[in-house]
């Protein structure tokens, strides 16, 4: 072990909210994933933004692995792994979005050491079998050891990181200069799946004013606006729905589903306003007048009432 590993493995740490978290990005941001997800209750709103209670914090991660846009910073903890085989006991539930990312690392099979497995796990591993299905790959291979030993080939802080990230020397030039931290963006699960989406997109086209507030704050760059098109790009959506939480128009719908990647494109149109004459972009082949021009109407219907 080199004097590097070393002093990585010494360095103590604690999990923290990054300024990614959508709840930074807006006000009107809903998520609540690593809220809803902590078993202690150790992560609440704090003047509208996520704040962990270390004191509470049992760095479970569960935080880490719901978090939708990779804002949280932490560890995760050891996992038993042998010949791409995971190894695992009753106790701790591996989430959805770990399982599917193992696969990829051609950790295929899961090995119980009992074969009492628990309802919670029996559960899990249904899911990810319907997930991986979907995604057109093989189940997961189930097997059960009582030889399995604890202490064997159980992953260090160091081997788990190195199991993700392949390059002890890369974290040191990434981290905080007094933390050692796990690489949370190796959890987009969507980079490993490139040929799938995992949401499903709906745009209401009669409602959009094509003010690109959900372009700009997309945190996966998943939407763009051009002079001709509307798109979006599903296979790089997280399911954040922060897109549907600004939009000030509730023109978009986002809901989970996991389909071969459908490219989404939206044709603009270019109308001429019948109020001021000028010509504007819409995506509502029937809408003929702009939309400063709509507001001001509708200002005047009110104030006239």
């Amino acid at each position: 072990m080199n004097l590097l590993q070393s002093w990585l493995e010494s360095l103590d740490y604690e999990y923290r909210i990054l300024p990614s978290c959508t709840h930074y990005q807006s006000p009107r941001s809903s998520c609540r994933e690593c809220i809803d997800q902590c078993p202690e209750q150790a992560i609440i709103l704090k003047d509208g933004k996520p704040f962990i209670d270390t004191v509470k914090c049992t760095q479970c991660s569960q935080c880490i692995v719901a978090c939708p846009v990779q804002a949280v910073e932490g560890f995760l903890p050891k996992r038993t792994v042998e010949n791409n085989q995971l190894i695992v006991s009753n106790e701790d539930v591996i989430s959805l979005k770990e399982l599917l990312v193992y696969y990829q690392k051609q950790v295929t099979t899961i090995v119980f050491k009992h074969e009492d497995v628990s309802d919670e796990w029996q559960h899990m591993i249904k899911n990810a079998n319907e997930a991986l299905s979907e995604l057109g790959e093989a189940a997961f291979a189930i097997q059960f050891n009582k030889a399995v030993e604890e202490t064997e080939q159980t992953m260090t802080r160091k081997e788990l990181f190195s199991f993700w990230k392949k390059d002890v020397k890369n974290i040191a030039k990434e981290m905080a200069p007094a933390k050692w931290r796990f690489n949370q963006e190796s959890l987009n699960l969507t980079k490993y799946y490139p040929d799938h989406q995992f949401i499903e997109f709906s745009l209401d086209t009669s409602t959009c004013t094509l003010c690109k507030a959900c372009e700009i704050l997309c945190p996966k760059a998943c939407i763009h606006l051009t002079d001709t098109h509307f798109t979006v790009a599903p296979e790089q959506c997280s399911n954040c729905s922060l897109c549907e939480d600004i939009c000030p128009e509730q023109a978009i719908s986002i809901t989970s589903k996991i389909s071969p990647v459908t490219p989404i494109n939206y044709l603009l149109q270019e109308n001429e306003c019948t109020s001021c004459e000028e010509n504007f972009k819409t995506l509502d082949e029937a809408e003929h007048m702009c939309h400063a021009c709509r507001k001001k109407n509708e200002l005047s219907f009110y104030n006239r009432n």
